[in-house]
């Protein structure tokens, strides 16, 4: 005998024989023969017999067919299967025919396709017509129903609901009801992208390669995955019987098909099933290029994360997209099929049982339910953007529980039709009354009807000839009647029968009206029940019925506790529809022009979403009444965090609104409704009922009062187990909390009320009143007798009243500092504020102390900081400064310490000045960048508020300086670049400046002129000494007043003609000079004119002289060396802390190197501002920041070594000193004889280095004193080598490759005239063989490879290939001593071809080396061969002279004057 199951015809007990281990979901009859269906998707049937008054039940499980919905008509059983496909069967089960709903498809485009089939999630059937629901929740229809324009055998879409979701239908004998809700449009379309997952339609297909994806429009019904969606509504529905019974589920949806059965297709048909992937090709391409952008986009995190970023991604695209699409794919595949509706009710019609499929626990241990009720607490971290994401998910569900409409249509003769009359109507109806109220199950059966909502309320209505409907009278009820309980009594399930009603209480009492009884009767009644379990009664899980017969699923014992809880949520969720009834919508539609408009807006809206929050969690609390879930998955239980902060937010509002007397305005703003005092009938005297703001007040705080309801059930279900009591501490402390912010809501009304309009400017609604010196009494130190001083502490401010004058201050930029108290008795304390300090005393001590905790609790609670035991003193916070000054009306926002500006922040003026950078001491200093509206942007150090230190400043019409400041003025080294370059209108300079203006040596090119100036400068004028290039090849020298060139000078052409004398301006010769022409010859005598327009000469003397030299004065004019980059040096002085003029002791050795180690540090902390830029400072650092202990007082071999390599890495290093002086010279020196070059300028270029290279020589050894002297020499060696130290073989390799190209230009330029004779020489002789060339060059025969005919045969061709390779690498090498080594290795790779020829143990003499040397030399056919050579000898070290390298140099230069002055026909 079944234990689980109860069965009735009418009144009368049907014993069921056959045990069925799961629960029914669907209950259908043909006459006697019975059909049920299990949540399983099994089928069992049988016929209903008597023996000896005993009806009995005996059933079959069919079990080749699985299930998903039942109905039955007549003598017919329509069946839908686990593929959606509709079956008519005989009442033997054997197929009569398929129902095939068939569409024309049509993809999001319009466009019309193959026909296909639609899937079936659930039917209902009967005499007025056939009802279909699809699994994406349209309606079919066959039949004759007018109304929704139906009137066909064959199953038609009803057009009727497009754009709403069906979830459940029922028909009657002459009417039916519908179930739906709007349609949600999500509008989270990417139009930017292609349209991947679309329908296979050709025209769609075609279309998209006709048109680019930006102007496609989206496709609203097609998810990302390409399922047909027709809404997001989240209320999934069932079919409860074949006529009578239909609910809504949270677990509608979920169905039991394998993947096999998913994969199933019916080769008999040729109607096309849905595709999930229509253009796979373009799906794998999407998939591609969106992994490509992540992975491009998480490139630069990789670098920073991993020494080799990976690029595993980026090489294996293709293959990811195809493996994350064929995934894809599958779950599409499975999304088809899950998006149906179960055949299964959620409430009280369906169970679903656990299976391989679906995966809902009926029941949970104990340590399930703790370690489900632990994720929701502390030990989960759940950053607010996941809690907020959850939140929304929960309000979507809640809010489709609410918001669902009932639609009828048919006959309306008996009220069946439920809109309050009986006029027929020609289209559906909704029933009002009960749309948006929560209806989550309709029964339909004969002519009436009825619902069951949310909060347990059902409504009746139709036929009432038997008292099916009411038992008042046996009138029919044209309008929904709601069934009257008793106070402490809900609906848990309703089902119409054939002129009866049946509803289950919650009190487990299952009653009967109708046919057969003239009063309520209970069929079933927990009273009856074998309950031997203390607190604990019978679960019921559903009630079905078919015509005249009733089922009861009869589940395990649960809890009394729960059932109150139960019943306790379902009675506050009806009032709360009542409040968003008579006041939340109200006051929605109420246009409140006041200020705190927003307020209200925002009541309304946490409201809602408080109330649809309950919503889903009375829903999951139902599911577990009936079996469907564990405890632990009920929504506050799973979801407490989610809870509090819905719960929060709500409270929190109300609570603001108090602080404003808000429900004072409420009241007056809207009409209280009478079925808000029927809610609560004696909650109101007569007095109250009077007074609307009470009223109000009661309602909107109710959900505040039921805190300490959840207090006690939280404790009760997580008491189990200790280690999970923090769930109700956390619960307990947020109780505890809003109750506190409830007295400080009120506290604040009543200041508000009391306190006049002297302070409304200050009333805002979260602002709480924490203290007042009315109260508490507290006043000003040393305040006038005279004087009115008022102190009001806020949740956010301080508030100083002097006076009619107020002054505000926010708490995050107040410290509080204790002080000592005087002898006048009097107790202070003293807060510290950025633009003032104010002593305030009290006459107790304790009023001081109280005082002090409150600020001191103000504060942290304003700064996040409760959990502190003080407020800090270092804190985040921002300042607007009010009093005159630099600071002046701007706004600081960032770091403080003890009421300064301290640390990294950002200051904003009005007028659009913005500084964003570090602070001290109140004042702009560190690195910080200045954004200066029309005038430019700074980017450097700052000191005192003014500029100061390294920075670069782009001026707003795009001139840019970078360079040192002082005191807000370029002053220093620093290089201006103006103009546009492109437009011919540009100019830079680099050199001295001096309080903003050129002053002191530098060097500017002029475009716009085509003139190159290298001098003095003095208030930004040429002053002094100095030289000018002309675009022209013009080269001037002389002295220079006030951007003239006055008195004595040099002027030299490019034709070798030179004036020597007196000038009056840059090419303007007048007075003594001496002229001499290209020839050599010479007038002297006084000239006068300008030089382009025509020399007046007077008292000339005519020399002939054919000698051509340079003018006697040339370089006496120029700037001396000394005098060039003091600015440069002096800043490195500085830096080491040495005295520029004296230099460095040797004690103070130690001193100058932690000055570096500071330099280090400051340069690590202002780089850090920069993005990305740490990482490549640690790189640059390379180890540099640790002193080295060795080079201060010997050198050996190793030291010296270990002296290169930190002096090799210290110069390439721009964050160290010595690489930041070297880059700085490197940038004035290419600046100065780079760009306008001149060959005069050779001269000074070599000077200038030399001198560099001394003075950087000198400061390295203040930090190596062990080197030796500039001027001077050692020797060190060991049992191995020897070596020789100078300032050349240590500084050259570092230096000369900076500025090799500049000075190499030079080079070229002077030897420019060799060098042409040099090429065609070489261009001539490598026209010849190598045997008629060496032969020229008389190398010795020996050197051939001797044949038969000595002179007719070639030697192998490139004999000498590896020593010609070598020394064509000379033009790579930038230092003479790598030139030399090259020269050395060509000669070592001759060697071995040497001795190949003449023996192993032939040793080079020089009349054999020179003409093999010379032979390579011009098959090298190295370019601007002079010039290299000129250039290793200027910077050869002196000790290589004389040594081997000094040997082969000599042969390389012998080399190169042979080219030069042989001739080519002497061959």
């Amino acid at each position: 005998m079944a234990s689980n199951i109860s069965l009735w015809h009418l009144t009368k007990s049907i014993e069921v024989r056959t045990e069925i281990k799961e629960s029914i979901t669907r209950i259908s009859n043909i006459e006697n023969h019975l059909y049920l269906l299990t949540a399983n998707n099994y089928l069992y049937h049988g016929i209903i017999q008597t023996n000896e008054d005993v009806h009995y039940l005996e059933l079959e499980c069919y079990d080749d067919w699985k299930v998903i919905d039942i109905d039955c008509c007549k003598d017919s059983l329509y069946v839908v299967d686990i593929e959606g496909s509709v079956f008519r069967c005989t009442k033997n089960l054997e197929i009569s025919n398929e129902i095939c709903l068939i569409e024309d498809y049509q993809c999001s485009r319009g466009h019309t396709g193959t026909k296909c089939k639609m899937k079936v999630s659930k039917l209902s059937i009967g005499e007025y017509g056939q009802l279909f629901v699809t699994e994406f929740g349209h309606l079919w229809a066959s039949g004759y129903m007018p109304q929704i324009g139906i009137n066909s055998e064959i199953p038609r879409k009803v057009n009727f609901f497009n754009g709403r979701l069906v979830h459940s239908v029922n028909v009657g004998n002459d009417f039916a009801i519908a179930i739906v809700s709007k349609q949600m449009k999500s509008d989270d379309t990417d139009s930017d992208e292609e349209d991947v997952f679309i329908l296979n339609c050709p025209q769609c297909l075609s279309a998209s390669q006709l048109t680019s994806p930006a102007s496609q429009t989206s496709i609203s019904e097609i998810c990302p995955l390409g399922v047909k969606v027709q809404g997001s509504y989240d209320i999934e529905t069932t079919s409860t019987s074949s006529k009578n019974d239909s609910s809504i589920s949270s677990n509608d949806r979920k169905h039991n098909q394998s993947d096999e059965e998913l994969e199933k297709s019916d080769d008999n048909q040729k109607v096309e099933k849905n595709i999930i992937f229509r253009n796979t090709e373009a799906a794998k391409e999407f998939l591609t290029r969106q992994i490509s952008r992540m992975s491009s986009a998480g490139e630069e995190y990789f670098v920073e994360c991993t020494e080799k970023p990976t690029r595993i991604i980026k090489e294996n695209m293709t293959n990811v997209a195809s493996f994350v699409y064929e995934g894809v794919k599958t779950v599409g595949d499975k999304v088809v099929t899950l998006s149906r509706h179960v055949s299964g009710s959620s409430d009280c019609n369906s169970i679903v049982e656990p299976n391989s499929d679906v995966n809902i626990p009926r029941t949970a241990s104990k340590d399930d339910c703790a370690c489900s009720l632990s994720q929701c607490t502390s030990e989960k971290d759940l950053t607010e953007g996941e809690i907020k994401d959850r939140i929304a998910t929960i309000i979507k569900s809640g809010s489709n529980l609410i918001n669902c409409e009932v639609w009828t249509w048919g006959n309306i003769i008996h009220g069946q039709l439920g809109i309050g009359d009986i006029i027929k109507r020609e289209r559906p109806m909704i029933i009002t009354k009960l749309s948006n109220i929560g209806v989550r199950k309709v029964s339909v059966q004969n002519y009436h009807a009825a619902v069951l909502t949310l909060d347990g309320r059902a409504y009746i209505w139709g036929r009432n000839n038997h008292n099916q409907v009411t038992m008042d009278s046996n009138m029919d009820q044209s309008s929904p009647k709601l069934y009257n309980n008793s106070k402490d009594e809900r609906v848990k399930d309703i089902v119409c029968g054939e002129y009866y009603t049946a509803l289950l209480t919650n009190n487990m009492n299952l009653i009967y009206f109708g046919k057969e009884t003239s009063k309520c009767s209970n069929l079933y009644s927990n009273d009856t029940q074998n309950n031997t379990k203390a607190n604990k009664i019978v679960l019921f899980r559903n009630l079905l019925c078919s015509l005249q017969y009733t089922l009861l699923n009869v589940g395990t014992c649960l809890d009394n506790f729960f059932i109150h809880f139960l019943l306790d949520e379902q009675k506050f969720l009806e009032e709360m529809l009542v409040v968003q009834l008579s006041i939340i919508k109200p006051l929605q539609k109420k246009n409140i022009n006041t200020s705190s408009a927003t307020l209200y807006e925002e009541l309304c809206k946490t409201y809602m979403d408080l109330l649809y929050f309950w919503a889903a969690n009375v829903q999951s609390l139902l599911e577990y009444s009936n079996g469907l879930i564990s405890l632990c998955d009920i929504i506050i239980f799973k979801n407490l965090e989610e809870f509090i902060f819905v719960y929060k937010n709500y409270i929190n509002t109300v609570f603001n609104v108090i602080s404003i007397d808000g429900f004072h305005v409420i009241s007056k703003l809207i009409e209280i409704s009478q079925s808000l005092y029927k809610l609560r009938p004696e909650s109101f005297t007569k007095k109250e009922k009077n007074n609307e703001e009470q009223i109000i007040a009661t309602y909107l705080l109710a959900p505040f009062e039921k805190l300490d309801t959840y207090t006690t059930i939280i404790q009760n279900y997580t008491k189990q187990d200790q280690k999970y009591k923090d769930t109700a501490t956390k619960w307990s402390d947020f109780v505890e909390e809003e109750g506190q912010k409830k007295q400080q809501a009120e506290l604040t009304k009543e200041f508000w009320l009391n306190s006049g309009k002297v302070v409304d400017f200050l009333k805002s609604s979260d602002r709480r009143l924490i203290r007042d010196s009315h109260k508490y009494p507290i006043h000003l130190q040393n305040a006038s007798r005279f004087s009115s001083h008022w102190f009001v502490l806020f949740s956010d401010l301080f508030v100083h009243m002097n006076g009619s004058t107020s002054h505000l201050h926010n708490l995050t930029t107040i410290w509080i500092e204790p002080q000592q108290d005087e002898a006048s008795q009097q107790y202070q304390i003293c807060l510290k504020m950025p633009e003032e300090t104010l002593v305030l005393c009290t006459n107790e001590a304790e009023t001081k102390i109280d005082w002090f905790h409150a600020l001191q609790n103000a504060i942290k609670t304003a700064m996040n900081k409760n959990e502190a035991l003080q407020p800090p003193t270092v804190r985040n916070g921002s300042y607007n400064f009010i009093k005159s000054g630099f600071l002046k009306d701007a706004v600081y926002t960032g770091r403080w310490l003890n009421s300064k500006m301290h640390g990294n922040g950002k200051l904003q003026w009005p007028d659009g000045k913005v500084y964003t950078g570090q602070f001290s001491n109140n004042q702009l200093s560190g690195y910080g960048v200045m954004e200066i509206p029309n005038v430019g942007i700074y980017e450097g150090q700052w000191k005192d508020n003014q500029q100061n230190g390294f920075g670069i400043f782009t001026y707003a019409n795009t001139d840019v300086y970078k360079g040192h400041f002082k005191d807000g003025q370029p002053h220093g080294h620093g290089f201006l670049r103006k103009g546009n370059f492109m437009a011919n209108a540009a100019s830079f300079y680099i050199g001295d400046w001096v309080s903003g203006l050129k002053s002191g040596y530098g060097v500017m090119d002029d475009i716009v002129t085509g003139e190159k100036y290298i001098g003095s400068w003095q208030d930004n004028k040429k002053h002094g000494n100095g030289l000018i290039v002309t675009s022209d090849g013009i080269y001037y020298e002389g002295i220079f007043n006030q951007d003239a060139l006055t008195g004595q000078g040099v002027m030299i052409l490019e034709d070798g003609t030179h004036y020597e004398g007196e000038f009056r301006g840059t090419g303007i010769l007048y007075g003594k000079g001496t002229l001499t022409l290209p020839s050599g010859h010479t007038i002297e005598g006084n000239l006068s004119g300008s030089w382009n327009e025509g020399i007046k000469i007077s008292n000339g003397t005519f020399a002939r002289n054919c000698e051509k030299t340079l003018p006697k004065s040339f370089k006496e004019f120029c700037t001396p060396v000394h005098q060039k980059w003091k600015a440069l040096f002096k800043q490195c002085y500085h830096v080491l802390g040495v005295p520029e003029k004296n230099g460095a002791k040797a004690q103070d050795t130690q001193k100058i190197w932690q000055n570096v180690a500071v330099y280090l540090s400051n340069t690590s902390n202002s780089i850090k501002k920069a993005k990305n830029a740490e990482k490549k400072f640690q790189n640059s650092l390379n180890n540099l920041d640790i002193i080295p202990p060795f080079g201060r007082e010997k050198l050996d071999v190793l030291t010296y070594v270990e002296v290169k390599n930190y002096l090799s890495k210290a110069f390439e290093s721009n964050f160290h000193p010595l690489g930041s002086l070297l880059t700085d010279l490197s940038e004035a020196y290419t600046t100065t004889y780079g760009g306008r070059a001149h060959p005069l300028l050779l001269s000074h270029a070599i000077a200038e280095l030399h001198y560099i290279c001394k003075r950087l020589y000198e400061i390295v050894r203040f930090l190596f004193p062990a080197l030796p002297p500039y001027d001077k020499e050692s020797l060190i060696e060991n049992s191995d080598s020897e070596e020789i130290i100078n300032y050349q073989s240590l500084l050259y390799p570092l230096i000369l490759p900076k500025v090799h190209h500049p000075l190499f230009t030079l080079f070229t330029l002077k030897n420019e005239q060799q060098e042409r004779q040099y090429k065609r020489t070489l261009m001539e002789w490598n026209k010849q063989s190598d045997y008629t060339l060496m032969a020229f060059l008389s190398v010795d025969q020996k050197f051939f490879k001797m044949e038969d005919q000595p002179y007719s045969v070639s030697p192998t061709p490139h004999v000498f290939e590896d020593a010609i390779e070598t020394l064509q690498q000379l033009k790579s090498t930038f230092s003479p001593t790598e030139k030399l080594l090259v020269i050395r290795q060509t000669v070592e790779k001759m060697t071995p071809v040497a001795q190949e020829l003449l023996g192993k143990n032939y040793v080079w003499n020089m009349d054999d080396l020179f003409p093999i040397f010379l032979f390579v030399v011009v098959r090298a056919r190295i370019p601007d061969l002079g010039s290299e050579l000129d250039f290793v000898d200027n910077f050869m070290d002196p000790s290589l002279e004389s040594g081997e390298l000094g040997i082969m140099y000599t042969t390389l230069k012998a080399s190169y004057q042979q080219i030069l002055q042989e001739k080519v026909s002497n061959y």
